[in-house]
């Protein structure tokens, strides 16, 4: 067992560096920066940005600076408060931003709580030891985000809008602790605010300039009354300045001194105005004789905001449609090539439904026969193919008599005679009643179904355009800003969700980028896994990572006799989010069959690749399966879909074997009522939705497999064997087959095909 412990896991104290000396000069700024007596930004800084390390250093540095502003006799209290933060910090992870400025609001609370209880003077002093603590975890949140700032800025290019306010509002910070430092109305805080707001408007945006006016003003004044009247002072004279800076740096000096001055005199504050303006013409006149060395390199943090080119709405909506049209094209490019060499008198003998024959026929010698229920229900595959067997021996002999009737149907059936007779007469109708049908007619039909299946894929289409997706413009913000941390730029972005929940982001990076780190911050951002998939023409594209997996195994063998299995399986996944599993069986075994249910298969995987939705894809296969009546083509059809993201699965049954469900330890069995594609025009669906969960089992067989052995419900003992705990699918699906061999007397009476799936989390 892994011992967990509970204490903080602090990093020792180090001597201090040079370079220590810097944030200890910051945290000695802040500490200085009071209002209304209080100094909740000593706590805050020390808490976000001081290295914990030195925090002997910070603590000294940090009382000399409240010291030498609020007094004293504040001394304590903060003591209290950094001690606090120090000791509760520990206990917060460094990246964990909301923790921090909990934990910082604590240590405020607590260390004024205690100097509460020394001494009481009314409601007031809760109230504002509230709004330190507020004010303080707020900060911290501010502080945390300007350093963030400082890290690897160096390979940065710009700042978000909320690090360019974080960072203002920190000067603003900085400046109000030096706000004593002065004379005769001249103070070092003011002539240091005008040169910053001068060096932004060179460099920034109007709406930057005046924002950072704005905090700059207010919070290098808050310590005075005239706190609002600065704030729109410099927020003003920032704007201007701004607006000058076509004309290079005089025009920023001449705008910035020319606002404050109105505005100092629309406040009726003219006994500033000489302080003010000469306060302003000195920074002026630093910002104008600022070598151009530092004025490059002062660019590079006040840089404006990042324009990454969005891909536009109309070009994002044109791919999208383009990608899936060309992919329907080759889906239909691939019905072309199935059925190019189809003759062009498409009905040889008859067009009709060749269901018509079964049914009349059974309705006219099984309806009232005892043994109706075991031959169309409990044994209707057996029963279908032996009357497919009787229909091919009356078109090639012309007549179904007692002499070439097969002698398996002879012994089985009650009412042979009369069967031998009613069917011969049915097939005589039938084949008057196909004369009188014409060719263009029948062809025109199935050809109307084909068409009316396209409507639905088009319709499904115009709904996924409509409301199948969203482009997420916020989060692509949020992941220029994470990559551009990383010193990574993109071209391009493009987010897009659809409605099962699947995230893609398309990225035109520069070249050389690792996929590893992009990969990395885009899971950050939208917080899920998200992989690499591909490249195309120079666009990267990501998905999110499904949160299930499907274990598989697959086990075929051929019926005795028989070198080709007439079963074909297809296994594949679509978008990353979609599993899919395809068993077709065809009619017979052999070559022959062999070629049905490949074809089957083979359309049924180009069809739900391409984007169609499976009762769609399904409806397509059947009636063009239809169409081709020079070579008959029957195959039954096995679908099963497992959603990656939610784990719920859908079965789809066309004249297929049953399926068995391990799901939570209860055994559920899926059966098919339908008949095999390719036979009648208008197939009905067998759907089931099952919601499975990690560890649960499907078991897709064919009936080569599910109708081995000779009990009446010949399932059960693959529901004993389904129990059993199994390391891999492979062992399961190995002793299905072998005992359903071991049933069959050690030989395979049928293609057997046996698929085993095994749901597991990610």
């Amino acid at each position: 067992m892994k011992q967990i412990n509970l204490l903080p896991q602090r990093k020792p104290l180090r001597a201090p560096f040079i370079s220590d000396v810097l944030p200890t000069v910051l945290l000695l700024f802040a500490s200085r920066a009071t209002v209304m007596g209080m100094s909740p930004f000593s706590a805050a800084f020390f808490a976000a940005a001081y290295d914990k390390r030195i925090a002997y250093i910070g603590i000294i540095g940090s009382l000399m600076g409240i010291a030498t502003s609020a007094g004293i006799a504040a001394v304590p209290k903060y003591l209290i408060i950094l001690i606090a933060s120090w000791l509760i910090l520990g206990f917060v992870k460094k990246e964990n931003t909301v923790a921090g400025s909990v934990a910082t609001a604590i240590s405020v609370i607590v260390g004024g709580g205690v100097m509460l209880l020394a001494g009481f003077n009314g409601v007031f002093d809760i109230f504002l030891l509230i709004t330190e603590a507020m004010t303080s975890a707020l900060m911290f949140i501010i502080f945390k985000k300007a350093e963030s700032v400082t890290e690897d800025f160096h390979r940065r290019r710009g700042m978000t809008a909320e690090e360019y306010v974080s960072v203002a509002i920190t000067v603003g910070v900085m400046l109000s602790g030096l706000s004593d430092i002065g004379a005769y109305g001249i103070t070092l805080t003011h002539i240091l605010a005008s040169y910053i707001l001068l060096v932004a408007s060179l460099n920034t945006t109007v709406s930057v300039s005046a924002c950072t006016g704005l905090c700059i003003g207010f919070m290098s004044s808050m310590s005075s009354s005239d706190a609002l009247v600065m704030m729109g002072v410099y927020g003003f004279g920032a704007l201007f300045a701004s607006f000058m800076n076509t004309f290079k740096r005089i025009g920023c000096v001449v705008g910035f001194i020319c606002a404050i001055s109105v505005m100092l005199i629309y406040a009726q504050s003219t006994y500033e105005i000489p302080g003010s303006i000469l306060n302003a013409a000195i920074g002026g006149l630093l910002f104008l004789v600022t070598p151009r060395v530092i004025h490059e390199y002062l660019r590079s943090f006040f840089t404006k905001s990042m324009q990454v080119e969005s891909v536009n709405p109309t070009s994002r909506m044109r791919e999208y449609l383009s990608m899936r049209l060309i992919k329907t094209a080759e889906a239909f490019s691939s019905l072309h090539e199935c059925f190019f060499s189809m003759s062009e008198g498409r009905l040889k003998k008859y067009s009709d439904d060749i269901g018509i024959i079964l049914d009349e026929t059974a309705e006219r010698v099984c309806n009232d026969c005892k043994m109706c229920g075991k031959c169309w229900q409990t044994d209707f595959r057996k029963t279908y193919k032996n009357m497919l067997e009787l229909i091919g021996i009356i078109e090639h002999e012309g007549m179904l008599n007692s002499e070439n009737v097969p002698a398996h149907f002879g012994e089985k059936c009650e009412r042979t005679a009369r069967f031998i007779n009613e069917i011969n007469h049915v097939y005589e109708l039938y084949k008057r009643d196909v004369l009188r049908r014409s060719d263009a007619v029948t062809t025109r039909n199935l050809i109307s179904m084909q068409y009316n299946e396209i409507n639905k894929l088009f319709s499904g289409m115009a709904g996924d355009v409509e409301d199948g997706f969203m482009f997420m413009e916020d989060d692509e913000e949020r992941i220029v800003n994470a990559l551009d941390k990383l010193g990574i730029i993109p071209y391009e972005i493009s987010v897009i969700e659809s409605t099962s929940g699947v995230c893609e982001v398309y990225l035109r990076l520069p070249p050389a980028v690792s996929h590893s780190i992009v990969e990395g911050a885009v899971s950050d951002v939208l917080d899920r896994c998200v992989s690499y998939e591909k490249t195309e023409n120079g666009l990267s594209k990501y998905v999110s990572g499904a949160l299930y997996e499907v274990e598989k195994s697959l086990l075929q063998l051929p019926r005795d006799g028989y070198g080709v299995n007439g079963d074909s399986v297809a296994m594949f996944t679509v978008g990353m989010s979609k599993f899919y599993c395809i068993i077709a069986d065809g009619m017979g075994s052999g070559s022959e069959a062999q070629y049905e249910s490949a074809t089957a298969c083979r359309l049924l995987t180009s069809f739900l690749k391409s984007g169609f939705s499976i009762k769609t894809a399904l409806g397509i296969l059947n009636s063009s399966m239809c169409l081709n009546m020079e070579n008959e083509m029957y195959s039954t059809i096995d679908l099963l879909c497992v959603d990656l993201y939610t784990a719920e699965v859908q079965m789809y049954k066309i004249g297929s074997a049953q399926t068995l469900m391990l799901n939570g330890g209860e055994i559920k069995t899926i059966t098919s009522s339908s008949v095999p594609a390719g036979i009648l025009s208008d197939i009905r669906l067998d759907k089931k939705t099952v919601a499975m969960k990690e560890g649960d089992v499907i078991l897709m067989m064919s009936d080569g497999i599910t109708e081995s052995g000779y009990s009446v419900s010949r399932t059960e003992w693959i529901k004993k064997i389904m129990v059993k705990p199994f390391e891999s699918m492979d062992e399961l699906a190995k002793e299905v087959m072998d005992t359903a061999i071991e049933k069959n007397n050690g030989i395979a009476k049928d293609d057997m095909s046996i698929v085993a799936l095994r749901i597991l989390s990610k």
